[in-house]
């Protein structure tokens, strides 16, 4: 139903309950017309009964009528009440519809406004990503680019340092040839070659160190109760012995052992003369050589010592035999008494086996016609030795390269120098035959570990 069509119907309801609230009024009360009745019949007498009665039963059907309307007339007044009443709502209804649908449509907007700027700001952070990805990318292609090239000049380089290699290894043994073939060809009588005293230097230092290892691997050092001249004897013969007892055990007893050696056989005239003819042969080859030339005092010295070796050994085997037990003695004299182990005969029997080849070497070295000479370098607490590569090896194993400029810290074996060729001349000429074996600071962890596995 349309608002006019409400409007029309409310109007003629308002109509009707007006005419009936007006007839109601006009109406009088049916108490009233019963008295006006009652007046009226006992006036007229007899004859107005019958009037009476039809006015009383008219009287009754507009009493019905009357309340027949009025009660219309309260339906009708409480229907427009009702629909007055549902009119409000419906405007209150409509109103809060209208505030919530507003509410909403707004809150809509906002979060549509919301969205639509995340989803541009999410746009914008979109392409700043694949911009940086594409920069990042085409930087790899440079940094990749970069890479192919230094591999390939780091493999140019390798190439040639491996062809450097090459030829310093081809070279190396051309001149190891060389010299085999100079002292092969240029050898004569009991002149031995350089390559059989390397040989027999590296056997005797093997020898020593396995010795060491075998007999003192487990002894600990000790100086609290050594006597003072067993300390200034080892003070003398390994100067820098209280540092290295700490972490360099078995390279202690090696440089005592063999400085031991150098000093009673390697620095001796000749094994087994007596000291006052060893001394009057020495006087001799001086003056020999300020009378002549050290070739002609060399040859002579060579002639000499030789004919002495293969004559007089026998004669000087009790001199021999002091010499040998005066190292073997002195050795175990120092190694007693700084450590706890004791001397047995296995220890002395293989001790003794190393003087005799140290004899014999030393016979031999002191019968050829160029000067050999053996050397132990001393290391001393106030001085800085730094590492040879020409004249020493580095027991570790460790590159050459990497022991430049670094300061040697013990020598457990000498090493071995000849100078002038196999006919006693051009003195000017020196040749590393052996060379000395040291260790260097930085390198005894790595030494101390090989010590361990090979025992």
């Amino acid at each position: 139903m349309s608002p006019p069509d409400k409007r029309r119907g409310n109007a003629h309801a308002v109509r009707s309950s007006a005419s009936s609230r007006s007839s109601s009024i006009i109406s009088p009360p049916p108490r009233a017309q019963l008295t006006r009745a009652a007046s009226t019949s006992s006036s007229h007498g007899p004859d107005s009964d019958i009037a009476h009665d039809a006015t009383n039963s008219g009287t009754k059907e507009n009493a019905a009528s009357a309340a027949v309307k009025e009660k219309e007339s309260i339906l009708l007044k409480e229907k427009d009440d009702k629909i007055a009443e549902l009119k409000r709502e419906l405007t209150i209804m409509e109103s809060e519809f209208t505030r919530e649908l507003d509410r909403l449509s707004q809150k809509e907007g906002d979060t549509a406004s919301f969205w639509q700027a995340k989803h541009a700001s999410l746009n914008q952070q979109l392409a700043r990503a694949d911009t940086e990805l594409r920069l990042l990318r085409a930087e790899v292609d440079v940094r990749e680019a970069e890479r192919a090239e230094l591999r390939e000049g780091w493999e140019v380089l390798r190439r040639e340092l491996k062809e450097r290699d090459d030829e310093i290894r081809s070279l190396k043994g051309h001149i190891a040839g060389l010299k085999q073939w100079v002292s092969t060809n240029t050898a004569r009588g009991d002149q031995t070659s350089d390559e059989q005293f390397g040989d027999s230097m590296a056997k005797l230092a093997n020898g020593l160190q396995n010795w060491v290892i075998v007999h003192f691997r487990r002894a600990k050092l000790d100086f609290t109760h050594v006597d003072e001249a067993i300390i200034h004897d080892l003070g003398e013969l390994v100067p820098m012995y209280e540092l290295l007892a700490s972490s360099a055990k078995v390279h202690l007893l090696q440089n005592v052992v063999s400085s031991v050696l150098v000093e009673n056989i390697f620095n001796a005239y000749f094994v087994g003369l007596p000291k006052d003819q060893a001394d009057q042969l020495a006087q001799v080859e001086k003056c020999l050589a300020s009378l002549t030339s050290i070739e002609a005092a060399n040859q002579w010295r060579a002639m000499t010592l030789t004919m002495i070796r293969k004559e007089a050994t026998p004669r000087m085997q009790e001199e021999t035999a002091l010499v040998t037990e005066s190292t073997i003695s002195r050795v175990n004299h120092i190694l007693d008494a700084i450590t706890n182990a004791s001397a047995t005969d296995a220890r002395n029997h293989a001790l003794r086996g190393l003087v005799h080849s140290a004899v014999e070497l030393a016979r031999l070295l002191v019968v050829q016609k160029a000067t050999f000479k053996v050397y132990m370098p001393k290391v001393f607490p106030h001085q800085r030795i730094l590492f040879e590569t020409s004249t020493m090896e580095d027991i570790g194993a460790e590159d050459e390269e990497s022991l430049t400029e670094r300061e040697i810290r013990c020598v457990t074996f000498p090493g071995m120098v000849k100078t002038g060729d196999e006919n006693g001349g051009h003195p000017q000429f020196t040749n590393v035959v052996a060379k000395a074996r040291a260790t260097s600071k930085g390198g005894d962890c790595n030494i101390s570990i090989k010590i361990a596995q090979a025992a």
